[in-house]
């Protein structure tokens, strides 16, 4: 429970000024599909599997650094602006939030999705706390700061760059495992993964490389980008579909296919995941929707009465669910209450 002695507003008003100091503008993306998005399916490629493009060597040094002093919370919760070494170049960066105590805690990864940064889940890490858990909301490579920043969404005339991009995500946040299980304070056996619409999708891919997260959470993914783009009517993807010519069009399918959530759902012991959708998401639609969630047998899927965000009850029932998986303490439905929505 939050003491009585934080000021009015609660865990919302204590992150106000962290938020605004270390914001970053959104990432550029083409305006979202409607409810016009074709369901699709993965195009077929004989580019790397995504295993292959996301390997790396986990015996290099991991080379965490913090930017500045911690910022001290309630009940000892402490959030750490912290990065390091990415294995494709540059520094990862992330707010790492420690509960109060020795441990052992369990350990839960945030990935946000297109046009948003780590601030997205920050409240989301920092009520999980609470519970015990240990959270590392990762910035993915085009959400960064300053020269470490690859800003390649949409790169559709040179794919090699967005696909080396959404690689570097992955290896970014299986690096981020091994810095959380190397603390001595968290339990490897307890990590989740959190990722919301692009994060979402990539977190199948994560699933399917990486054995470690054993509870993951995906709101509002999306089953297949490149399915996607096969049958899109969107004005300004087929213009620049006319504009680079049918050869680099296909060539960026080819390049980007590996990271489709499909494309790798049969590699992933459904059991570990949690999809959670939205009856009137105009972004993913339930008709898109339903693919992915047919294919992840095992998992547990809800649906609510929301849109690309979900709601309310979604983040109540993921915290849930997240506390019964990682064996974490309870947490008060007035800190769950304080977590705002994703991308707003």
């Amino acid at each position: 429970m939050i003491p009585a002695s934080i000021p009015s507003g609660g865990l919302l008003a204590l992150l106000i000024v962290l938020l605004a100091a270390c914001s970053v503008p959104a990432a550029s993306a083409s305006p979202h599909p409607s409810a016009s998005d074709p369901i699709g399916s993965p195009a077929p490629t004989t580019a790397a599997d995504a295993t292959a493009l996301t390997s790396y060597d986990p015996t290099e040094p991991i080379d965490l650094q913090e930017a500045a002093a911690p910022r001290a919370l309630a009940d000892g919760v402490t959030v750490h602006d912290v990065s390091w070494a990415s294995p494709t170049g540059g520094r990862a960066t992330a707010w790492l939030v420690v509960p109060a105590g020795s441990g052992p805690f369990a350990a839960i990864l945030y990935q946000h999705g297109t046009e948003t940064d780590r601030n997205d889940f920050l409240d989301e890490a920092v009520a999980m706390a609470y519970g015990g858990a240990v959270g590392l909301v990762v910035d993915a490579p085009f959400a960064r700061r300053g020269a470490d920043r690859r800003n390649f969404l949409q790169y559709y005339s040179l794919p090699e760059r967005e696909r080396d991009m959404t690689a570097e995500a992955i290896t970014d946040l299986r690096r981020g495992i091994d810095l959380l299980v190397a603390r001595p304070d968290v339990d490897a056996a307890r990590i989740g993964f959190v990722g919301h619409s692009w994060g979402a999708s990539l977190g199948v891919v994560l699933a399917a490389v990486d054995p470690r997260p054993s509870a993951l959470v995906l709101l509002s993914g999306r089953p297949s980008w490149t399915g996607f783009l096969a049958g899109t009517r969107i004005a300004s993807i087929t213009r620049t579909r006319e504009r680079i010519g049918e050869e680099a069009w296909h060539e960026y399918i080819d390049a980007m296919a590996p990271f489709d959530a499909m494309m790798e759902i049969a590699n992933v012991d459904a059991t570990r995941l949690y999809l959670q959708y939205g009856t009137r998401d105009d972004v993913v639609p339930p008709g898109v929707a339903q693919q992915l969630v047919d294919a992840a047998a095992g998992a547990r899927i809800d649906w609510y009465n929301s849109g690309h965000a979900l709601d309310e009850a979604a983040t109540a029932d993921r915290v849930a669910w997240l506390v019964q998986r990682l064996g974490l303490g309870e947490i008060g439905p007035e800190v769950v209450a304080e977590v705002g929505l994703p991308d707003q």
